[in-house]
């Protein structure tokens, strides 16, 4: 776990705050700084770190060159919008069936998979 501090603390209370579903380190330290007023960067990298690590948060890959994180609960996946970049979960795992089809073809033991859907959201599709 963390060393207790107020930059932890803070990245900590914001994503159990659940107001937003992904948050990439960036994300964070603006967050971190609107809240506390100041923040160093390398500080909220290393709670976020600590986290990880401990299990409590995972990253996510969108592919848009940025490492996203989010609480560690219930394996989804996630779509995002080509046109407006809004990114949504997918309710439960749809690849359920295939890690099983995988470890039967492989022999390999499935620790995890990510699967990123793209499509066109509601709002930018009406437009």
């Amino acid at each position: 776990m963390a060393r207790p501090s107020p930059v932890s603390d803070q990245v900590r209370s914001l994503f159990a705050a659940e107001q937003k579903h992904l948050w990439s380190i960036d994300e964070l330290h603006e967050a971190v700084v609107g809240a506390l007023g100041a923040a160093d960067y390398s500080t909220v990298f290393r709670a976020v770190t600590g986290m990880e690590k401990e299990g409590s948060i995972h990253r996510i890959d969108l592919g848009d060159g940025k490492v996203h994180y989010e609480i560690s609960e219930g394996h989804h996946e996630h779509i995002r919008c080509d046109d407006c970049g809004r990114v949504v979960e997918v309710p439960g795992c749809v690849l359920e069936d295939a890690s099983t089809s995988v470890r039967t073809s492989t022999g390999f033991v499935v620790t995890s998979h990510q699967l990123l859907f793209t499509g066109v959201c509601p709002e930018c599709a009406a437009k």
